[in-house]
């Protein structure tokens, strides 16, 4: 809701941007520990690049025409909001080729896309990535669909899907239909929206784009028949045979896969494109589908062999993921609303009665975090009625009250703000206490 300051300027936020209050700030820190920790498990290090890169940067050709229109280009237009943490990556491996491969990263950081703003679409949002660089081998992408799978599991999403296709796969598809390579780029983003939209409304499209209606409807019947895995992968053998190898290498891919403990199920997509330009090969995304109904994506990726080529000039596979965080915040809230997230970090709130007490507060609020107990200390000019009010507002569980009769007796009163009970301690009980709790 927009505001008016004094002067009589309008206030808000602009579309598609979200302020976070400290509870879904928390929420989000919470998320992103788990992913960190995830992320270091596997092995991945991290980098840091700015929010700004040079538009001629994120321009680059492989990077499509329909993620340059939604590039936020700053005063000038020489320089943008960078638009995802892979250009960027691609950028850094060309200017740090000391780098040894393979290179194995991680990144959390916002991007922003002048994209038009709907449910679990935002114009500016944060992501968490992970890539290997310098490796063609299967076994990179294998390792970071576990790793992503292990992170959704962590965070209590343990109902999630992972849809798998191959960019390559589903050229070869394109041809076996007779798809012209000049339609191909706009033939795959109308596949890739079609668990969005009608069987109809993607025959249309795809009618609209050149291809023959009997086509069109035989090539939207191919791609979603089947249920099985394999029932798929086997009619693909028989009605493209031109994607035999694709086939092989995706067979090939699931059977590697089978050897970690993946929670979710997998399932082949061949309908699964993922709109950039760039990727090159096997492709992934992790979504949650409900009544027959698929979430937008929580995650996803792939292999983007020739991307880094293009900047550092020397052929360099590589295969990475993106997590959507402010996607997964909002999956969780729908399902378990204000549950997520606590108030505030505080275990405890130090309430104090009388300046002479501030001294002796201090000292018992340093002893706490010396210990590593969250406090939050009273330091305004309020009642205990009020100070307990702004301890229960915040979410804290105990409040330790200080008077007289405490500092005097070197002890704490200890209240549980859920109960109601009271008690004396001192100062080495009330450690163990707050620790055990």
């Amino acid at each position: 809701m927009a505001i008016k300051t004094p002067q009589g300027d309008i206030v808000g936020l602009p579309r598609g941007t979200s302020d976070f209050i400290p509870k879904d700030s928390i929420a989000i820190e919470e998320i992103l520990e788990v992913a960190t920790e995830v992320f270091r498990r596997y092995g991945f290090s991290p980098i840091i690049t700015p929010a700004i890169e040079n538009t001629a940067t994120l321009s680059a050709k492989a990077y499509g025409e329909e993620s340059t229109k939604e590039m936020y280009l700053l005063d000038g237009g020489q320089e943008a909001l960078r638009f995802d943490l892979t250009v960027p990556l691609a950028r850094y491996m060309a200017m740090n080729k000391d780098t040894p491969f393979p290179f194995k990263r991680y990144q959390i950081g916002n991007v922003w896309r002048k994209d038009e703003p709907q449910r679990m679409r935002s114009r500016e949002f944060l992501q968490a990535d992970l890539d290997i660089v310098g490796v063609s081998d299967q076994r990179a992408d294998a390792e970071c669909v576990a790793a992503i799978s292990e992170i959704m599991w962590k965070l209590g999403i343990e109902d999630f899907s992972i849809f798998v296709n191959s960019r390559g796969l589903l050229n070869s598809v394109l041809d076996s239909y007779k798809v012209s390579k000049d339609s191909q780029a706009e033939v795959i983003r109308v596949i890739d929206k079609m668990h969005k939209t009608s069987v109809n409304d993607t025959i249309s499209r795809l009618v609209q784009l050149g291809l023959a209606q009997t086509d069109a409807e035989n090539m939207v019947n191919f791609i979603t028949w089947g249920s099985t895995n394999e029932e798929k992968l086997g009619k693909l053998e028989i009605n493209a045979p031109a994607a035999k190898a694709e086939a092989s290498k995706l067979r090939d891919f699931l059977s590697l896969l089978s050897n970690y403990d993946i929670k979710g199920s997998v399932n082949v997509d061949f309908s699964l494109a993922r709109g950039l330009d760039y990727y090159t090969g096997m492709i992934f995304e992790f979504s949650v589908v409900t009544a027959g109904r698929r979430s937008p994506s929580l995650a996803g990726g792939g292999r983007y062999d020739g991307l880094i080529g293009m900047y550092s000039k020397s052929p360099t596979p590589a295969v990475g993921m993106s997590i959507g965080i402010t996607r997964v915040l909002e999956m969780l809230r729908e399902r378990v609303g204000s549950e997520v997230g606590r108030k505030s970090y505080p275990q405890v709130f130090i309430a104090s009665i009388g300046k002479e007490n501030t001294a002796y507060s201090i000292g018992i609020a340093s002893r706490l975090r010396a210990s590593g107990i969250y406090v939050d200390l009273n330091v305004a000019e309020k009642g205990i009625s009020k100070q307990l009010e702004y301890s229960n507002s915040i979410g804290v569980k105990y409040v330790v009250i200080v008077g007289n009769r405490e500092r005097e007796s070197k002890k704490v009163n200890l209240k549980d703000m859920s109960s109601g009970s009271e008690e004396m301690l001192d100062i080495d009980l009330l450690i163990q206490r707050l620790k055990g709790s």
